[in-house]
């Protein structure tokens, strides 16, 4: 019988899973005390019951809504502002600081600035948009600015229209830099935004769930939501890889 190689490395995720399960559960029974660490079987119990209420799915969709509209808004910004520093010297240097003091600032500060200026709904659209807008304009701006010269060179021998620059040469040289910066940025705005959530108490959202059970003393219900909070996270990932992968694949294929 021969096992294809999907299946093998499905048998091997799983069997690398169970490893540090049974780890996890080894480790819980050694300290012996639900109250610092909760076995898997109890947290995965509890996630399983709370996956049953309607609020822990609206909290699910309140958290992905606005922390992927915060993801969206900073890839646009961070591309649009890339393009700006690229064409225009004043620009970028008028612009430069401002990216750099975002990306500089302490996430716990920024959180309690966002709180007085936008209020507790809009953290995980602010704050996501914070910490991912600095990644998609660097890397976009030195996609641009690491444009082989010899092909603009060309174009500009052969009298090629600036629409074509920009869709055969420009796109062609910045899209791995934009596929970085996306997948990257998406990691960081969901680990922004949870812990905006968190810390700034979002009713109805995910942290502001992670922060009730914190503050009432519920580590059972704290594993579950983290357990969640990853499980979540890797889909995104995996599923936002494979989207805009396809996505680049198509475009090439175009061209």
């Amino acid at each position: 019988m021969i096992i294809s190689s999907s299946f093998r490395k499905f048998l091997t995720v799983c069997a690398v899973a169970l490893f540090w399960l049974l780890v996890w559960e080894g480790v819980a029974a050694w300290v012996g005390a639900t109250i610092i660490l909760v076995p898997p079987r109890m947290a995965f119990a509890r996630l399983f019951t709370l996956a049953q209420t309607l609020e822990f799915w609206l909290a699910i969709f309140t958290s992905l809504r606005r922390i992927m509209l915060g993801f969206a808004l900073a890839m646009f910004t961070g591309i649009f502002l890339a393009t700006g520093a690229a064409a225009s010297k004043i620009f970028r240097h008028i612009i430069l600081p401002a990216i750099n003091v975002l990306n500089a600032m302490p996430l716990a500060s920024f959180v309690i600035l966002v709180l007085f200026m936008f209020g507790r709904e809009n953290l995980s659209i602010v704050v996501p948009f914070v910490m991912v807008m600095p990644i998609a304009f660097h890397n976009v701006y030195k996609g641009i600015t690491t444009t082989d010269p010899a092909l603009l060179e060309m174009a500009h021998v052969f009298r090629v229209p600036l629409w074509k620059r920009i869709r055969y040469i420009y796109l062609h040289s910045v899209r791995p830099f934009i596929f970085s910066a996306a997948t990257i940025g998406i990691g960081f705005a969901w680990k922004s935004g949870i812990s905006a959530e968190l810390i700034g108490v979002a009713r109805g959202t995910i942290g502001g769930y992670l922060h009730r059970a914190q503050i009432s003393i519920q580590p059972i219900d704290m594993y579950a939501w983290t357990i969640a909070i990853i499980t979540l996270s890797y889909a995104i990932d995996k599923c936002f890889y494979l989207m805009l992968g396809r996505g680049i694949k198509n475009d090439a294929h175009n061209l």
